[in-house]
């Protein structure tokens, strides 16, 4: 959204240096993603964003803000500048008129807002981030980045604490709230599951009466959010609810088939996307879609033509023949489980899983990666595991050991299904690389 610089100051709160330039076009956080036209907002982490201003300046920001030091050129100085960058993201939101959908859950929230953007997009104007910008700084720079005149805007929301999704919620005001799964998550953080559902269940506490809470009927922790919520409520699920995925089977490619019933109507679908888990993502996002009045027809179309995010069961095979699922992009309890009934779905008599760690477990670490290696092992999957002793199998320091490994202990080939899964500190999308790289 292009917004003047004497009026960014005044939204969050800032004092204006040296003004040269009317507008701001853009948006960003990181010097080595500015864009010709956008405001540079160095935050303080492990790093100090002021130490990369001036890159920022050549690469084209227009202006930066800042809370200490000197101006370079065209600044904004603030006391906070991660604070500044949420009081422009609930300033800016004002100025959309669309409808803004908050979704959040311990999984599905990428995948939900995926399909939920692809069912709307021939109806509507939809705004998403296309990365997983889900906590207190994707959210705002969200907002600041979609158009003024956007039908839906889309937001994940994601927490590690009590509070954090009330906090986007208050700078994001979302009109409808979707809910996928609860489980253990980020329980390093959280302390136990309970916590979590009052975590996530925030999102519906936010809603006004006018509002509309979309809620899995299949997960007894998410249905009962009902209770915390004074808006409408759209309740979904493959066994009961408003809207219903029914006779869901998994294909040779790993594409699921359901039989969608709602009160718009009823209809066949071929979900675009490996695993009959996905279903639910489908049918939150079919329901949400239908309820704001597209056409049956053109959910189905959506459902059935959407591109996931990155990393997120990705399939490819080899020159070889085996199947290869990349579902690296991060792991938790629920996801982990998951991925494995994909792996299994493939019906493929080698079975072979690299499983990286399940990250921000806290005391639940130990049990947690002991209960997926037991599933594992009970269903005939090879596991190679890296560095988390804990699932059993075989036990490697590294990625590059466990690719090796792999080469010198399994036939890749026809017969053989290997899934890649871990949280992203792990990095086990270097071994899909490593494999592609070996077809070249």
């Amino acid at each position: 959204m292009d917004i003047g610089i004497a009026q960014l100051a005044q939204m969050c709160g800032g004092i204006v240096q040296n003004e040269h330039s009317n507008f701001a076009t853009g948006y960003s956080i990181d010097s080595r993603t500015i864009k010709q036209g956008d405001l540079f907002i160095p935050l303080i982490a492990e790093r100090d964003g002021h130490d990369y201003i001036a890159a920022a300046l050549d690469a084209g920001a227009v202006a930066h803000l800042y809370s200490h030091g000197e101006p370079h050129g065209t600044a904004i100085k603030v006391d906070n500048t991660l604070e500044a960058l949420q009081r422009l993201g609930r300033e800016v939101i004002k100025k959309i008129e669309g409808t803004t959908i908050g979704i959040t859950g311990s999984v599905g929230k990428t995948t939900t807002k995926d399909m939920l953007r692809s069912c709307f997009a021939s109806s509507y104007s939809v705004w998403a981030s296309d990365r997983s910008f889900n906590n207190e700084i994707g959210v705002p720079l969200t907002i600041l980045s979609s158009p003024e005149n956007v039908d839906f805007l889309i937001l994940e929301m994601g927490a590690r604490a009590i509070g954090q999704i009330k906090n986007l919620c208050q700078i994001a005001s979302p009109g409808v709230g979707i809910v996928t799964r609860i489980g253990i998550a980020h329980s390093e953080y959280f302390g136990d599951l309970d916590q979590t559902i009052l975590a996530k269940g925030e999102l519906v506490e936010s809603l006004d009466a006018s509002g509309l809470a979309v809620l899995n009927n299949d997960d007894g922790h998410v249905k009962n959010l009902k209770d915390r919520t004074s808006a409408e409520v759209l309740l979904y699920g493959a066994k009961s609810g408003d809207v219903v995925g029914q006779n869901i089977s998994v294909c040779g490619d790993l594409k699921t088939r359901f039989h969608l019933r709602s009160p718009w109507g009823n209809s066949d679908v071929l979900l675009n996307v490996p695993g009959a888990h996905n279903v639910t993502n489908a049918l939150a996002a079919a329901a949400t879609a239908l309820y704001f009045n597209v056409p049956i027809d053109e959910v189905i179309s959506g459902l059935e033509s959407v591109e996931i995010s990155p990393l997120r069961n990705e399939t490819f095979r080899t020159s070889s023949g085996m199947l290869v699922i990349n579902d690296s992009y991060n792991a938790n309890p629920l996801s982990m489980r998951a991925a494995l009934d994909v792996l299994i779905s493939t019906g493929r008599s080698n079975l072979v899983a690299i499983l990286g760690l399940m990250a921000e477990l806290g005391e639940e670490y130990e049990m947690s990666h002991r209960e997926i290696g037991e599933i594992a092992e009970s269903n005939n999957i090879s596991v190679i595991s890296v560095d988390v002793e804990e699932y059993g199998g075989r036990l490697t320091s590294n990625v590059e050991e466990a690719t090796e490994v792999l080469k010198d202990t399994f036939s890749l080939d026809g017969n053989t299904t290997l899934l890649l899964k871990g949280s992203r500190v792990a990095g086990l999308e270097s071994i899909a690389d490593a494999l592609l790289d070996m077809d070249t």
